[in-house]
């Protein structure tokens, strides 16, 4: 359904990814947009924290070159500076190391696969260029695993790309079709981007106040005011009223008085919820349509994050555990990470599903977490001495890397809602632009599009 009539002034709810660059959309075609962010900044899960001299993402990021969000960022002038890694690497099995066949010379080199396997690797690469995900939507990953791979070897390979495409550990309950699309465009290469995923931030930020949006942070929504199946405002709960604040809301609302704000409903066209589905679910009460919102299974992950002065052993810079869920790069050989000299190591141990934390401060509990462990034991091996150069480290026991896991039983849900005038947007949001960031900016598009064509 198309939004309500009147669109000129637009909420969005959340200052992630998703949030910015669908108010930047707006702002651009003639809204009057506002921001409101639970957080004193700004980025979600995109923040890139600066520690000694090191800039720390959120876990282990990457821009697929060819995926929705670049299309998003060109669309919208958001430069994208870093360094594209070369494909290759260590594959851990067995407690052994072997060459990561990728490439054509480190196919024929590897002791990983059989000459037998090497052939079908060869051949299932050339398929997958040409292949369609779109047919195995109502098939597992697993299931197309089983079914198009047959060399036992090969699978576990195939099966460890797809986690390192996905960040996800679930081929039983992933679509087929999500892990064959992922692996298409992982295939075209990733960015790792320099001053980290905050310069993605800062620059839809710019170009946000640039483009006229309001921000409002520190001010948590509510609820969203709906009658007669159509958004009628937001309402914000402790907001603390400061002349500085009133400035901010009297120019993003313009028809908002001191004493209608806190606790009291704020009108809107247009509302765009930038959240996760839990959070949506809360603000919206409708069951009919939140229940799939609250079905949606979000994926985590262990993420081990180091900065060194130095790097004891420069050959060692990507790994990834083939017959174990692990993850290792060094993002600072690639972009700039780091003061002249230091390394920023990320490391993974994928999981298959469950609650985030949404507490991304430095977490150290009085006893090692044994996730933490097994990723320095990793370590270990692949950068002995480490602890020796260590300048800091930070640990995330359950970082969120999804909202949405993509299955075979499950669709997203689209940007437009069945309630006039209500949008949401994220990486559980849409089904046209892939998986993580590319789903939350693909959507966010859609999203904003849709309220500028509404009548």
């Amino acid at each position: 359904m198309a939004g309500s009539n009147n669109t000129q002034n637009v909420i969005i709810v959340g200052g992630g990814l998703a949030g910015l660059a669908s108010a930047l959309f707006l702002a651009r075609g003639g809204r009057n947009v506002t921001i409101f962010e639970k957080r004193r900044g700004l980025g979600g899960r995109a923040a890139t924290h600066l520690r000694q001299g090191y800039r720390f993402n959120l876990g282990a990021h990457a821009l697929y070159r060819a995926g929705g969000a670049a299309s998003v960022y060109r669309e919208l002038g958001i430069p994208l500076r870093g360094g594209a890694p070369k494909a290759g690497g260590i594959a851990l099995r067995d407690g052994e190391m072997f060459r990561l066949p990728l490439r054509l010379f480190s196919l024929i080199a590897s002791g990983l696969l059989s000459v037998s396997a090497k052939l079908e690797l060869a051949g299932l690469m050339i398929r997958l260029r040409r292949i369609d995900p779109r047919p195995f939507e109502t098939i597992s990953a697993r299931e197309w695993l089983d079914t198009h791979i047959s060399n036992a070897d090969l699978r576990q390979l195939v099966e460890a790309l797809i986690r390192l495409a996905t960040y996800a550990d679930n081929p039983d309950a992933m679509s087929a079709a999500t892990a064959i699309h992922q692996l298409k465009i992982g295939g075209r290469g990733v960015l790792y981007l320099d001053e980290g995923w905050q310069k993605l931030i800062d620059a839809l930020h710019s170009a946000a106040v640039s483009a006229g949006v309001n921000f409002v942070s520190s001010s948590r929504v509510v609820g969203v005011g709906i009658r007669d199946g159509a958004v009628q405002s937001v309402e914000l709960g402790g907001l603390e009223v400061d002349a500085d604040r009133m400035d901010t809301m009297s120019v993003a609302l313009p028809e908002t008085k001191p004493e209608d704000v806190a606790g009291a409903p704020l009108k809107a066209g247009a509302v765009i919820l930038a959240v996760d589905p839990i959070t949506a679910s809360e603000l919206v009460e409708d069951a009919q349509i939140t229940k799939t919102w609250m079905a949606m299974k979000p994926v985590t992950a262990a993420c081990l994050d180091l900065a060194l002065s130095r790097l004891p052993n420069p050959k060692n810079t990507f790994a990834l555990g083939i017959d174990q869920p692990y993850y290792y790069s060094v993002h600072s050989k690639w972009a700039q990470l780091t003061p002249r000299g230091g390394a920023l190591i990320h490391m993974v141990k994928y999981k298959k599903e469950g609650r985030g934390s949404d507490d991304y401060d430095d977490i150290r509990g009085a006893r090692p977490n044994a996730d933490e462990v097994e990723l320095e034991d990793v370590l270990d091996r692949l950068q002995p001495g480490w602890r020796d150069v260590l300048v800091h480290r930070r640990f995330l026991p359950a970082m969120t890397v999804t909202n949405a896991l993509v299955t075979p039983s499950m669709r997203r849900p689209e940007p437009v809602t069945p309630i006039r005038g209500l949008y949401i947007a994220g990486d559980w949001v849409g089904n046209e632009g892939g998986f993580l960031s590319d789903a939350a900016l693909t959507s966010a598009r859609a999203a904003a599009k849709a309220i500028l064509t509404a009548s």
